[in-house]
């Protein structure tokens, strides 16, 4: 692969604002913007022009709408009153205007497609558009341009048309080590802003990929506060565990609120990867000093 170079310009000098995206030796422009802040956008370049878009939640764990338009910036206002489940987003165009609607169709429809088949992420669309009908010259085109934005998205955060290394758990939960497969309980890693809007104010947890025939097994579900709290911080005993609308994930719910623990936290010798969920014995988590001893 060859070096390249990216830009990220907050053009009103606060980071979490409206930011601009340029990658060397591409005409391809993006712009990253809050759900807040769509109603700034008519003053930001390719508003006005075919676009691809990506729309993200931050939720239990990424969410994703993939989306085009000609012009872009109408559809965009209409998903800040029509849809939910987002919270920030970037679009993309070219600056030189070779990336018409046809193209922007054909580059929606194929992330849509790698989006289905890493499966790292949820994705809110309900329709798989089929690839439009275009020229050899204009596919070319749309992906060359769809190459260098697959470049940039990670480096934005959003990974969920990058395919998993070989080193990537695959498991959907990972195991209880040596303990005979004996385990009622779930521990999920949870992001601070899914905790509280989820685990907290809602009682639940969606997007859990668990095998099926474990589910019967499971009573109990508990939190692991990712970094910086780096701890498992409550439980809840489960009421239900259904399937999260049609994506082979389940939503868990909790009888009642969630019990705060002393927490568990992970220490920095830890050989205990929190990526993903995890199967444990509620008794030997509430007695755990620290994470390693719960699976030990």
């Amino acid at each position: 692969m060859q070096p390249f170079s990216i830009t990220l310009f907050a053009t009103t000098g606060d980071p979490e604002a409206i930011r601009h995206v340029d990658k060397s030796n591409w005409s391809g422009h993006g712009v990253v913007f809050t759900k807040e802040l769509v109603g700034s956008l008519k003053q930001e370049p390719g508003i006005s022009q075919a676009g691809i878009y990506i729309l993200v939640g931050n939720a239990a764990e990424e969410t994703i709408y993939i989306g085009e338009a000609d012009p872009v910036g109408d559809r965009l206002k209409n998903h800040v009153v029509n849809k939910e489940g987002w919270v920030w987003g970037v679009y993309f165009f070219d600056q030189n205007h070779k990336i018409g609607k046809t193209e922007v169709q054909y580059l929606e429809s194929t992330l849509i497609a790698l989006a289905k088949r890493y499966d790292s992420a949820i994705l809110l669309n309900k329709n798989t558009p089929t690839e439009p009908t275009m020229s050899p010259a204009a596919k070319a085109t749309a992906q060359a341009f769809l190459a260098d934005m697959l470049l940039i998205l990670p480096m934005l955060g959003i990974n969920a048309f990058t395919p998993p290394k070989i080193t990537d758990v695959t498991e959907q939960v990972q195991p209880v080590g040596s303990e005979s497969g004996t385990f009622d309980t779930i521990v999920i890693p949870a992001r601070e802003d899914g905790f509280k809007e989820q685990f907290l104010n809602k009682n639940r947890w969606f997007a859990v990929r668990i095998n099926a025939k474990q589910i019967p097994k499971l009573k109990y579900i508990a939190a692991y506060q990712v970094a910086p709290v780096a701890a498992i911080t409550h439980i809840a005993e489960i009421e239900s565990i259904v399937p999260y609308n049609d994506t082979g994930k389940y939503m868990i719910n909790f009888k009642q609120a969630a019990t705060v623990l002393t927490p568990v936290p992970r220490t920095d010798t830890s050989e205990i990867n929190m990526q993903s969920a995890r199967y444990a014995l509620r008794d030997k988590l509430l007695a755990a000093t620290y994470l390693d001893e719960v699976w030990a």
